[in-house]
């Protein structure tokens, strides 16, 4: 059996210093460079023929951009043959600063890298039909094919750096974009108009109803945890949930109120319209912040709350009434609290003392000395609604 004999890569080639050439190949490179200068728009010819074939993404560039580019292209190979140079990191900048452009004009960076190899295999065409013209040496084309294709693969990783920053920088304009547009129809700063023209652009349906719902969060990575947490309740992707900082409080326009959310609380306002949850919003903050203050958790919504949200409401107002009712309260001494405490667990139990005392761990003649010492410290009678309402309005203002 014949053993195989292993093949070696071919020798990678570097290309000469211009000044250890002798006279015949020197004065062949300068007519090879004289040569392919003149050729400059029969290049740009092929290459438009090839990018037209082989490369759909160029529709977007007219033919006579095309040609323009390919001559710059072969001017700068055609320079760099002429001083027989190494592109340097000046060329590569050029490179980076030209895919940037290109992007802009509409053209896939990556028919960009494909166009940039196929014009590189035509241009070493060209290069050899002028070799055989003026006499180049062997050993010095094969040099500058492998420089030619050397740095084509460089440029193909230019492009790609290029291509993965534009994408880094999309995603972040339209997460901002995004954010910007959740904030405005949340805080009702944005026409509804605008709401409705704009939907469509990020994923959303005008004429459906969507639900606002309000957190909170203490830091960025808070706010991502509720906002996965939220996205997995109403089976969405989390970056595509709408998030805004609405003042104080985390914004989301979701699909539906989430049934539960494990570890968070987040208010849900009633289905809208786009371009009415601006409303929907504040009922949430008003239910979230209500939440907050009776130390809820989960999803909490207006309507589940009763009477709760008034203890938020008209600071003022309550100031006067705790003067009024609860500083003699105040000035009871240390049983004060205990007094307080058991008070508003029995208005929280529905004046059930047995339950008041169980939850407690105190007798039942305990509550009910509390709570009638509570109201004859603060004037407050129990058995009157009006009264039973300021009790529990006031008591739980002050908090747990």
């Amino acid at each position: 059996m014949e053993h195989e004999i292993p093949t070696a890569w071919p020798v990678l080639r570097r290309m000469p210093d211009l000044a250890t050439l002798d006279e015949p190949t020197r004065a062949a490179v300068v007519a090879a460079v004289a040569r392919l200068r003149m050729l400059g728009d029969v290049f740009a010819d092929r290459y438009l023929a090839l990018v037209r074939r082989h490369v759909p993404g160029y529709v977007v560039l007219p033919d006579d951009e095309i040609r323009s580019s390919a001559r710059r292209f072969m001017d700068i190979l055609v320079s760099e043959l002429s001083s027989l140079r190494v592109p340097d990191p000046a060329l590569r900048e050029m490179l980076g600063e030209y895919a940037v452009e290109r992007a802009a004009r509409g053209l896939p960076l990556d028919a960009l890298a494909i166009g940039y190899q196929l014009g590189s295999r035509e241009m070493l065409a060209l290069v050899d039909e002028v070799a055989a013209e003026v006499g180049l040496p062997p050993d010095f084309l094969l040099a500058v094919h492998d420089s030619t294709w050397e740095f084509s693969n460089e440029a193909s990783a230019v492009f790609a750096r290029v291509q993965h920053d534009l994408a880094l920088e999309r995603v972040h304009f339209d997460a901002e974009r995004r954010s910007a547009y959740a904030g405005g129809v949340l805080g009702g700063t944005l026409p509804a108009e605008r709401i409705n023209s704009d939907a469509p652009l990020l994923g959303l349906a005008p004429q459906t109803d969507y639900v606002a719902l309000a957190a909170r969060a203490a830091s960025a990575d808070d706010a991502d945890a509720v906002r996965r947490a939220i996205a997995s309740a109403v089976h969405v992707p989390a970056d595509r949930l709408l998030l805004a900082q609405v003042g104080a409080v985390l914004g989301f326009i979701a699909p539906r109120a989430p049934e539960a959310v494990e570890g968070h609380l987040v208010a849900a306002g009633p289905p809208l319209p786009l371009d009415q949850l601006a409303t929907g919003f504040d009922e949430a903050v008003l239910a979230l912040e209500t939440g907050r203050r009776f130390a809820m958790t989960g999803v909490v919504r207006l309507s589940d709350l009763g009477p709760r949200p008034l203890v938020l409401l008209d600071a003022r107002i309550a100031d006067g009434l705790s003067a009024r009712h609860l500083a003699v309260l105040d000035a009871a001494g240390r049983s004060s609290a205990e007094i307080e405490e058991t008070a508003r667990v029995y208005l929280d139990c529905d004046q059930d003392v047995r339950e008041v005392a169980r939850r407690l761990s105190v007798h039942p003649n305990t509550v009910r000395y509390r709570v009638n010492r509570f109201q004859q410290l603060t004037g407050l009678d129990l058995r009157r609604t009006e009264d039973l309402v300021t009790s529990w309005w006031l008591l739980n203002r002050r908090g747990p």
